[in-house]
């Protein structure tokens, strides 16, 4: 006779096992469709997505290639004032003494004014200007900046030509399209694409010339492209070509299109056509993230901030009473300051001492070498 006892315990574990399996077959279900869920989830992010064609750049070229020309200048050899350009003699004629500079550059007016990179003019003893379908003319210096590195030349007796339209650098941002053409190796109206990759950039220079806010951007550029000019797919310029990185490609600068205006006008205002802005003489470096201020690097001897007691090291805070953000803000307040403008700095020396100096600033324009050299005088090749 079965006991009592075991019928309720075979029960309640008979009970406990379906039970379980019911779970486990519940959830078993419930997670099959969780990952069939998951599964139509990530189907449809995977989908293939319809993407927009990328632009032709054909139109914005045909609208620029006219405007664009050929710049050469002819030098004497070892007045080659920039790596990246080149340098010969053989075709400056029979002359070994006398080499020639090659470049690029763009109309800007119609009676004849083109912009080009200053570096490509320093030091010439001639200047011929290849314009598209209308020949070599001469062309002279009306105008040069020497911190923005543009110059302006004005071709003698060119008929009214086609000049390319300036835009507003200030609408750029990083990631929109820009297209260079130039002249790289002499190869003539060589077209190159890319995008904006910094709106802004600030490069210190070798002798301590500071300039800001440069476009940088990816389209290559080679020797033969300082000058040309950088377009939007409308054709406008947006900024001119001045270096790029000799060692990697896609690392580019240009001046802006903003710039550029500002430039000729402080050209055509100036006596002698030349942008005179402060100088300071000295190199410097913002400091690190979070502390106002710039940093004082080296001073040169003999110029204004060595003059005004301004030390290797001392941290520049505010000028004329305004604080200094960062070392484009101070280069800002610097080259915009007419030369002989009286600027009040604060400055920290050490950890703590604090002072207050006067200093005059000097003409940057008179601080390195003019294009209208005194070697125009020899027997030039015609």
């Amino acid at each position: 006779m079965p006991s009592p006892t075991r019928t309720p315990v075979r029960t309640t574990l008979l009970c406990i096992t379906a039970a379980s399996v019911c779970v486990g077959f519940g959830w078993w279900i419930g997670a099959k469709e969780g990952i069939r869920g998951v599964l139509a989830t990530t189907q449809s992010i995977a989908e293939p997505q319809r993407i927009a064609a990328l632009p032709s750049f054909a139109e914005a070229v045909e609208r620029t290639t006219p405007g664009v020309v050929a710049v050469r200048a002819i030098v004497a050899m070892g007045k080659q004032t920039s790596a990246a350009e080149s340098l010969s003699s053989t075709a400056a004629g029979t002359d070994s003494k006398l080499g020639v500079r090659d470049g690029s550059g763009f109309i800007v007016h119609a009676g004849g004014l083109v912009v080009t990179a200053r570096h490509l003019t320093i030091a010439a003893l001639r200047l011929v200007v290849d314009v598209p379908g209308q020949g070599p003319f001469d062309a002279e210096i009306v105008g040069e900046d020497d911190v923005t590195d543009l110059a302006a030349l004005r071709l003698v007796d060119a008929p009214p030509l086609q000049a390319l339209e300036l835009g507003d650098s200030a609408s750029l941002r990083a990631g929109d399209w820009v297209i260079a053409v130039g002249n790289p190796y002499g190869f003539r109206h060589s077209v190159t694409a890319g995008i904006v990759s910094y709106v802004g950039r600030h490069l210190p220079t070798d002798d301590l010339r500071v300039t800001s806010e440069f476009v940088q951007f990816s389209a290559p550029v080679n020797p033969g492209s300082s000058g040309c000019p950088i377009v939007d797919l409308q054709g406008r310029v947006m900024g001119v070509t001045t270096q790029g990185a000799e060692i990697a490609q896609g690392l580019s600068f240009a001046i802006p299109s903003r710039t550029v205006k500002w430039a000729l006008a402080a050209m055509d205002e100036s006596k002698d056509g030349r942008v005179h802005r402060g100088r300071l003489g000295i190199s410097f470096a913002t400091r690190v993230a979070g502390a106002t201020g710039c940093v004082v690097r080296r001073v040169v001897e003999g110029q204004a901030a060595d003059e005004a007691g301004i030390r290797d090291g001392d941290v520049l805070l505010a000028v004329d009473g305004e604080p200094v953000s960062d070392s484009a803000d101070l280069h800002t307040k610097i080259t915009q300051s007419a030369p002989g403008t009286v600027l009040r700095l604060r400055i920290q020396r050490g950890q703590s001492e604090l002072l207050e100096l006067s200093v005059t600033l000097r003409d940057a324009a008179k601080a390195t070498p003019t294009a209208q050299h005194a070697e125009r005088n020899m027997d030039v090749p015609r």
